[in-house]
């Protein structure tokens, strides 16, 4: 991996996010993000969302920087019954914002991921229930930095951070939309393939990965 102390920066948001930062994550998460459905909301409930997650105990938010210039971002949570219990309050937001906007597989995928009826193709489900359990939900480097070695980097020191100061986990989880993410996950930073999540469309690739 690359040193690229001198010239990249990161920094947590732990606080309401700012114009610049949520513009900043706001286009990546509409370019890079595009499967997620966060990706599919409007500016305003994606602004409410990010704050929701800066502001909790339970969600740990990350941009990269470089020259003072925000070029990845990415969000971690304690544990996926979290991305449930800390977005109870705009649950109903969310909901009708997709409803408006005719995104009825959105909806769909929502209802699969709550009933857990999106785990049928998981090999061994006990993979999932670690309660020590770090769960990288969405990341994204600007379209300019990738293949680089920037997105490792960032995901080697943000985990770190979380290890030493926050949230002292096991394992790490996430979910590949894509070929080229999976490829990312299981050739650069190691982890293993242990099933999908159903969705419409495109299902998920389930990885995961101890932490050292």
């Amino acid at each position: 991996m690359k040193n690229f102390n001198s010239k990249l920066k990161i920094k947590e948001i732990n606080k309401e996010i700012s114009t610049i930062e949520f513009q900043k994550i706001f286009e990546l998460i509409k370019d890079e993000n595009t499967h997620t459905i966060v990706s599919k909301l409007g500016p305003a409930l994606i602004r409410e969302y990010l704050n929701i997650a800066s502001l909790s105990k339970n969600i740990f938010l990350f941009v990269l920087k470089k020259q003072n210039k925000i070029i990845g971002y990415s969000l971690y949570v304690k544990n996926e019954k979290y991305l449930v219990k800390d977005f109870e309050n705009i649950k109903l937001k969310i909901f009708f914002d997709l409803l408006f906007k005719f995104k009825f597989f959105s909806l769909i995928n929502i209802f699969l991921a709550i009933s857990k009826l999106d785990l049928i193709l998981v090999f061994n489900k006990k993979n999932l229930k670690n309660q020590k359990n770090l769960n990288l939900n969405l990341l994204a480097i600007n379209k300019k930095y990738q293949s680089q070695g920037i997105g490792e980097f960032f995901f080697i020191r943000t985990i770190k951070i979380i290890y030493k100061k926050k949230y002292k986990f096991k394992t790490i989880t996430c979910e590949a939309p894509t070929r080229s993410a999976l490829n990312f996950y299981l050739n650069k930073i190691k982890f293993k393939l242990i099933g999908k999540k159903i969705r419409l469309t495109t299902n998920l690739f389930i990885l995961k990965k101890k932490n050292k």
